[in-house]
């Protein structure tokens, strides 16, 4: 199983502004536990919304965090399309297509609905890295997905598609 083309599509860095929104909800949701804490007496209740408060922050803060990590890696062999997604240090086996059961491979403005599955294997806009939707049958059902590379790794896949 030869390599042919190698990519790893990684979210970009936080910006500054998405940094700033973070901080001014977090800061807001702190002053509006505490003013309404502060109007609670019974201290089983203030527990109870104090630990309500904390699981939110924490479900927040990992799905946040789970976005921010996610990454790519796409590879295209002689006879297949593996794409793994990595988080942190889990890795797993998201997408993995013979290249004889690939139909079409359009620039995502050219797409078109498909009768079977949808996936979606794309981050934000990124320089240089332009979004393809990939057609392939499964189960006789057209299926589609949705990636991001650079042209180099576009080509080597039409290339060992044939199309």
């Amino acid at each position: 199983m030869a390599v042919k083309a190698r990519e790893t599509l990684e979210s970009k860095q936080i910006s500054f502004t998405t940094l700033g929104i973070i901080m001014v909800v977090v800061v807001g949701y702190t002053l509006l536990y505490n003013q309404f804490a502060n109007t609670l007496e019974d201290y089983r209740l203030k527990t109870i919304v104090g630990v309500i408060s904390l699981v939110i922050m924490m479900g927040g803060f990992l799905i946040s965090l789970r976005y921010i990590t996610t990454a790519y890696e796409m590879v295209v062999t002689h006879d297949r399309l593996i794409i793994d997604r990595k988080i942190f240090f889990w890795k797993k086996t998201v997408l993995e297509v013979k290249t004889d059961d690939i139909k079409k491979i359009l620039p995502i403005e050219e797409a078109k609905k498909v009768d079977g599955q949808m996936r979606n294997y794309t981050l934000t806009n990124m320089d240089g890295k332009r979004k393809y939707v990939i057609q392939y049958e499964e189960q006789g059902k057209i299926c589609c997905v949705k990636i991001q590379c650079t042209g180099k790794f576009h080509e080597t896949l039409k290339k060992q598609v044939k199309i």
